[in-house]
C-alpha cells in the first residue's frame, strides 16, 4: 500500500528516525522535528529534513513551523515522566493546536502501554484505567488533549521497544536478586512498531471522517505476541549474546505472579497487520 502524502514526525528519536527511515525508502516526503542542532545534523547526516522545535511552546509559537504544513503529523514525544515532568499534556495540547490552526488532515499519537498501570490479565484497548494511579493520569490526560484536534486522531499505545541496536539481552544481563520473575513481558519490535505507523497513515482518511465522531479518538495497541516470563524472556535474550543471565528471587506470594499481558488483535483485525516479529523469543 502507498502512502501519498506529506508527513511530519514531530520527536526523531530512535523510534521516530527508524519511521523516517522506512518512508523515505518508499519516497515518501518526511519532515521531522528535532530540539539541538546537534541532532539535527546527524538527521541530515541520514538524508531526514528536519526542523528545530522546543516544547512547551505556545500555539500561537508552533503554527508557523512547517512541521505542520504536512498531512499527517506523528507525534513522537516521550512523557519524560520518570524525570519528573509534568508537562506532556500540555505539550500534546499545543501541538494539537497548532494542528488545528494549519488544517492538518491526521495526528497519530504515540502514547505507551504504561497508561495501563498496574492492570493485570488480558488487556485490550477497552480497559477501564486507574486514574487514580498519578501516571496514569497524566497519560490519560495526554490522550484526551487528542480530542480537541479537529482532524482524524489515532493513539498507538505501544509497550516496551526492541530491536537490533536495542537488544533485550543486555537489558538485566548480570543483574541479580531481581523480582516479578513470573509475570509476562510485553515487548515490540522497532521493526512492527514502524510497520503498524506506516500501517495507520496508510489507512484512508476519508474512511476516519465517515466513521467517527469529532471527539472519537480511534485507539490501538502495538505489541508482540510474546508474553512469556521476564525470567524465561531475559535470560534467553543473555544467553543468546554470551552474557551472564540475570537472577531472579523465587515467586513467594500469589500476587508475585500477577501478569499484564497487552493485546494487539485490534490493529490485526481492523488493518490486517501482520508482525514481522510476532514471537521474538525466536528472534533474540
Amino acid at each position: 500500500m502507498t502512502i501519498n502524502t506529506n508527513i511530519g514526525i514531530i520527536g526523531c528519536g530512535w523510534l521516530g528516525t527508524a519511521l523516517a527511515r522506512s518512508l523515505l525508502s518508499d519516497h515518501v516526503n518526511v519532515l521531522a522535528t528535532t530540539t539541538s542542532s546537534d541532532k539535527q545534523n546527524r538527521l541530515k547526516n541520514l538524508g531526514i529534513s528536519s526542523e528545530l522545535l522546543q516544547l512547551p511552546d505556545n500555539h500561537d509559537e508552533l503554527k508557523n513551523k512547517k512541521i505542520f504544513n504536512q498531512n499527517q503529523l506523528v507525534i513522537c514525544i516521550t512523557p519524560q515522566l520518570k524525570y519528573g515532568k509534568k508537562d506532556y499534556a500540555i505539550k500534546i495540547n499545543n501541538l494539537v493546536l497548532a494542528a488545528n490552526y494549519n488544517r492538518v488532515k491526521h495526528i497519530i499519537l504515540i502514547s505507551t502501554s504504561a497508561v495501563y498501570g498496574n492492570l493485570t490479565g488480558n488487556i485490550n484497548e477497552d480497559a477501564a484505567l486507574d486514574l487514580s494511579n498519578e501516571k496514569v493520569l497524566a497519560l490519560v490526560n495526554a490522550e484526551q488533549a487528542l480530542k480537541n484536534f479537529s482532524g482524524s486522531k489515532t493513539i498507538l499505545r505501544l509497550t516496551g521497544l526492541v530491536g537490533e541496536d536495542r537488544h533485550p539481552g543486555r537489558f538485566l544481563a548480570g543483574k541479580k536478586a531481581l523480582h516479578n520473575g513470573n509475570t509476562a513481558v510485553n515487548l515490540i519490535h522497532q521493526q512492527d512498531a514502524v510497520g503498524i505507523i506506516r500501517c495507520l497513515l496508510t489507512a484512508n482518511i476519508q474512511a476516519y471522517k465517515t466513521t467517527r465522531s469529532k471527539n472519537n479518538i480511534e485507539i490501538f495497541n502495538g505489541t508482540s505476541n510474546t508474553h512469556v516470563s521476564r525470567q524465561v524472556f531475559y535470560q534467553k535474550a543473555a544467553q543468546a549474546l554470551n552474557l551472564i543471565p540475570a537472577e531472579f528471587l523465587p515467586v513467594t506470594n500469589k500476587n508475585n505472579g500477577a501478569s499484564k499481558i497487552i493485546e494487539a488483535k485490534k490493529i490485526q483485525d481492523k488493518h490486517n497487520y501482520k508482525f514481522v516479529y510476532p514471537d521474538l523469543c525466536s528472534w533474540v
